[in-house]
Order: structure tokens, then sequence, then C-alpha cells
């Protein structure tokens, strides 16, 4: 019940007193988060409560508040990251992240699982998930909802090495103080274990549900991003910054840590590692890849596991118009959200001040990335769920995700008079996590071609 609650009022008529919290977990359970009480003398309009302690929580989780309040010294200094032109990997990355969101939107609030979603949001950003197009998409259980429960496998510690960079679990990362706090187990673990690279240097992803930092540590000192949204309200229709620059980081070469890289001496054509690819499982691809730079450029450029599919439309990465062109020369990168816009889009073609500044698009000037208890399906579940543009085997589609199974496995619509006058929905890709169904069901839709 407690993933469909979002504040819980407890009155207290001997002592007087009004309790608003939200559930958190406490010692394994799950309980009302600790809150001040407020006098009920003093209650006599909903307005007479404190708008903000009700809009917004600090934290959704039971975390020690008073320690991430103590003022603490800055450990780090900040960097600014150069995340780069998305490619078509990852504009399929930002959808998976933000059907993921919506398919577990019930679960966000659950702090007993953000562990497991944790996890989800990794393997989306580094591509490191199984796609199965065979008859055993018709058998997964749909649909996905409150009484479902995430079954792929994850790290059951805090921190622990992840395609080359040490992750570290951390239930808040809003503040400096907590960001210390995450650098400090960082380097316990690394001091404990003698984990540290040869070339001195570690990079870290400390991720939460909400936020996530990028830190590189060496000797001399710590460096670290700023704090990025990972998740909030508007998740499930928007991509968020926090995990366009996940997915930069792990597919690209923009913040990559070369040294355990693999030497591949040999010289090998483009077209003969894409034949390899081809062939190749999917965990067996991603390990090729990370090989060399030129199987990981190969593998990283295209939609490798969708067969014949090339992305054709880029709303999600880049709003304004959806081409991928010119980006190079005339587009600009927002500073917040890390979407990508033409000028002439947005009429700065002939404004030469505008990117050399920072700039920070319309809808982040305008919105508040934040994470309401049941904020989520709030703003999203009643929202049609927007496809990707595609050309598959030269024919124009929308790449759709599946809410329910196909149409003639749906017992429910047996009372139809003709079931063939039901949409069949048919699931063509299913993601998998280890094997375990991730929960995201995919179908393509024909579209009218309007191409010349």
């Amino acid at each position: 019940m407690h993933s469909s609650l979002d504040w819980i009022y407890t009155v207290d008529i001997d002592a007087g007193t009004l309790t608003i919290s939200s559930m958190s977990e406490w010692r394994g359970l799950l309980a009302p988060s600790p809150s001040l009480p407020l006098d009920l003398a003093e209650i006599y309009e909903t307005y007479s409560i404190d708008g903000w302690t009700v809009r917004k929580p600090r934290y959704m989780f039971g975390e020690d508040i008073r320690e991430s309040n103590e003022a603490q010294a800055k450990q780090f200094e900040t960097f600014e990251m150069d995340l780069g032109i998305p490619s078509p990997m990852n504009e399929l990355q930002g959808r998976f992240f933000t059907d993921l969101v919506f398919v577990w939107r019930f679960w966000i609030d659950d702090p007993s699982t953000w562990r497991v979603l944790c996890a989800a949001f990794l393997r989306l950003a580094a591509w490191d998930f199984e796609v199965s197009f065979d008859s055993r998409c018709s058998e997964v259980e749909l649909p996905i909802d409150a009484t479902s429960i995430p079954l792929w496998s994850y790290p059951d510690t805090d921190i622990y090495w992840f395609h080359g960079y040490l992750v570290v679990l951390q239930e808040n990362l809003q503040s400096d103080a907590m960001i210390n706090k995450a650098i400090s187990k960082a380097k316990s673990y690394i001091g404990t274990l003698d984990t540290r690279p040869r070339h001195g240097k570690t990079r870290l992803i400390c991720i939460s549900l909400r936020q996530v930092v990028f830190v590189e540590l060496s000797q001399e000192a710590a460096l670290a991003s700023k704090s990025l949204v990972l998740l909030s309200s508007s998740s499930a229709t928007q991509c968020s910054p926090g995990f366009r620059a996940l997915a930069r980081v792990l597919t690209s070469n923009c913040w990559k840590p070369h040294a355990y890289r693999e030497k591949w001496p040999v010289n090998m054509p483009p077209e003969i590692i894409e034949m390899i690819f081809s062939k190749m499982e999917p965990g067996d691809a991603v390990a090729f890849s990370q090989a060399f730079s030129v199987a990981e450029q190969c593998y990283y450029a295209s939609e490798f596991q969708f067969k014949n599919i090339d992305v054709q439309s880029f709303e999600s990465s880049i709003p304004c118009c959806g081409k991928r062109t010119r980006l190079e020369t005339h587009g600009i990168c927002c500073s917040e959200c890390y979407s990508w816009q033409h000028l002439e889009c947005l009429g700065l073609e002939n404004d030469s001040s505008s990117s050399k500044g920072r700039y920070v698009c319309l809808d982040c000037q305008e919105r508040e990335m934040v994470l309401d208890p049941g904020g989520i399906n709030r703003f999203s579940c009643r929202k049609v769920r927007e496809g990707c543009q595609v050309r598959a085997n030269g024919l124009l589609k929308s790449l759709q995700l599946r809410l329910s199974k196909p149409a003639h496995l749906r017992p429910e619509l047996r009372s139809y008079a003709r079931l063939d006058s039901v949409a069949p929905s048919l699931i063509d890709y299913t993601i998998l996590f280890n094997h375990a169904f991730s929960g995201l069901a995919y179908g393509l839709e024909p579209l009218e071609d309007t191409s010349c």
C-alpha cells in the first residue's frame, strides 16, 4: 500500500499535534519518516500549514538529516563535463530511461528497491542488456503494475566496480556534505582493497535515485561535477540531465578511464568489425567493444542488438526539431539538461555571442526538477506514450512501448464480438537484464513515409 501513499497525516488529540510524514526505510522496515509535529491550536485552515514542508520534502529516504546539515568544508573542486553530441544509441537510451521510469513508477517511492532501479539505470546507460526478438516476446509478464516486483539481479553492496568505474550508492547527493561522504566511502574502499589504478586516478559514479555526481580521485585532489538530477517527477516523459550524462559517460570517450583497457594490435576494417558484432552474443559484444577504441566507436555509433533499425528522429535529445544534422557548427547544448538545439530553431543563428556563453534552454528556465512522492505517477499516468521514429528494413516505423500482451493473449478481450477488431499490438522486442525481464517491451507500428 505504501507505493500508493504520498503523505501520512497523524492527528494526536491528546497532545494536540498534527504530524505530516512520508514513508521511508528504518532498520530494514518501511515506516513513516520522523518529522516535527505541528500545533493543532495554530492550524485553522490548510494555508496555516507550511507549504514548503508539505510540497517539497528535502529527503525521501530515512537519512540522518542532522549529519547532512552539519557545516562541513568542501573537500573537492568542481569541474564541467563536455558530453559531446548525442548518438542514435543515446537517443534510444533516453527513450528506454523514460519508459523504465514510467513502467516502474509504482516502486520509485519504495526505499527498499532503489538499489534495483539504480542498477537498471546503469545498465541502460552502458547499453549493457540483452534484446530478445524471438517467440519469447509474447510470453513476458505484462502489464507491470503496483503488484509487480523487479526481478533482475543487482549488487547487494553500496560500492562496486562497473565498466571501469567505481559506483558509489548514496541515499542523497544534493549537498556538498553528502558528496563528501560518498568520496570518503570510496577512499576507504580503495585503501582497504588496494584497488587504486596504476595511473593513480579513480573515476567514481556516485548515484542515488535523485542525483548523480561524477568524481575523479587522485593522490593530490578530488574533482567532482555538479550534482545532476537523475530522477524527477517529469522523468517518465522527459529524459533527465543525470541520465543523459550517465549515458554519454558510459558509451563515449568523453570521460572514460583508459588504465585497464586492452590494446588490440590488429588493424581491422570497420566493416569486418560490424560483421563480428552481428554474430556475437550481447555480453560478448559489449566486452569486445571495450577491447579497443575502433570497435568501441563502431559499437556505440549504431543501435546494435536491434536488427536493421535506424533512428530517424531525435526528439528526446534534440527537442527543437529532432534532426541531428549540423549540430557541430549550428548547434548549442543546454548547460542544465544537456539537450541540444539548433541556433536557427532558437532564432540565434545571427547571434555570435550565443555559442560562447552559458546557454540554458527555455524548459530549464521555466521548470524546477523535483521528485515529489507519487509525483511521477500523477505527472505521467494520463499522458500518451510517444514512440521513437525509426526506419526498419527500409520502412518508416514507430518503435512503441508495449504496456500489455498482444490481443490474442488477453483473456479479458474474449467478450468482444470480434477479436480481430482489436489492435493486435504485437511485441517485437523485449529488453532483459541478465535474462530477467526489465519491464520494457516494444513493437513496431507503421508510419506514413513523407520522405522524397
